[in-house]
């Protein structure tokens, strides 16, 4: 049984362990080529050509050498995309404090406002449902999860 970490480090090696697989592949294909195609005498899975050797050898490293490089950008791309991630949570999270106080502060206004009589009942109504679509477009763009500029836009859209 694979533990949770151990899971976790097979994900980030992902393209090491596919491209390991395939450099091994390609070493026992070119024993086979060698063999059946160009009709060598016998099957050698270590061949006794030293150009030959040095070729796979070559091959079989660079297969490698890329899973690892291609492993590692995906890390890196990984990391940014978190901390992207991170940095809009942040924001969102303090434009919606200063949001709620804002609308806090104009619920308060228009309490007094409609305690005294000094708004109409239309302006009244205005307020109220500016004050309700403020508060529900801050909890949709709070909720975003794919951070790209269309899905953040048509959070809010009305």
């Amino acid at each position: 049984m694979v533990s949770v970490t151990g899971a976790h480090d097979m994900k980030k090696l992902k393209f090491t362990y596919l491209v390991s697989l395939l450099a091994v592949f390609y070493w026992l294909m070119e024993s086979v080529i060698h063999r059946y195609l160009f009709h060598e005498m016998s099957f050698e899975l270590m061949p006794s050509d030293t150009n030959e050797m040095w070729m796979r050898s070559f091959s079989f490293a660079l297969l490698i050498f890329l899973g690892v490089y291609a492993d590692k950008q995906t890390k890196k791309i990984a990391a940014k995309e978190q901390q992207k991630h991170e940095v809009y949570l942040a924001t969102v999270s303090s434009a919606q404090h200063i949001l709620n106080n804002l609308l806090n502060q104009m619920q308060l206004a228009l309490y007094d406002q409609g305690e005294r009589g000094g708004l109409d009942s239309e302006t009244k109504d205005l307020l109220k449902r500016s004050l309700q679509e403020s508060k529900e477009q801050v909890i949709r763009l709070s909720s975003v999860t794919d951070l790209d500029h269309d899905a953040i836009r048509q959070s809010v859209a009305p």
